[in-house]
């Protein structure tokens, strides 16, 4: 195993090493990050939802499933299918897509980034 560097890890609030391959901290580092970026997508899931913009619950859908729905779904089936794809959604995904929705305002930025990508 090789270390690259070590890094200070405020999601798991210790010190763990940078490795390739990975390490066991370093995936649970990343789960930690994948966590916190679930809950605001879950949030802003929700908040669509509740103000009927099927626009940006596609877009959601796109961030948690990298798939979108057309106009003969209801807003309650994309809604019921958006949560379903954030449960499932890999963190290699969430590291591909997130900076992008977070700039188009699809979720809000978080103090937490993935190790290793």
């Amino acid at each position: 195993m090789k270390i690259i560097k070590e890094v200070y890890s405020d999601v798991l609030n210790k010190n763990i090493q940078i490795t390739k391959p990975w390490n066991t901290e370093m995936y649970n580092h990343n789960d930690e990050v994948a966590n916190i970026m679930k809950k605001e997508i879950i949030f802003q899931i929700n908040l669509a939802e509740e103000l009927d913009d099927f626009d940006t619950l596609n877009e959601l859908m796109v961030l948690s499933g990298g798939i979108k729905y057309g106009d003969s779904y209801t807003l309650g089936e994309l809604w019921e299918d958006c949560l379903t794809e954030v449960e499932r959604v890999e963190n290699y995904w969430l590291n591909l897509e997130w900076d992008y929705a977070v700039e188009k305002g699809y979720v809000k930025k978080i103090n937490h980034k993935f190790l290793g990508y």
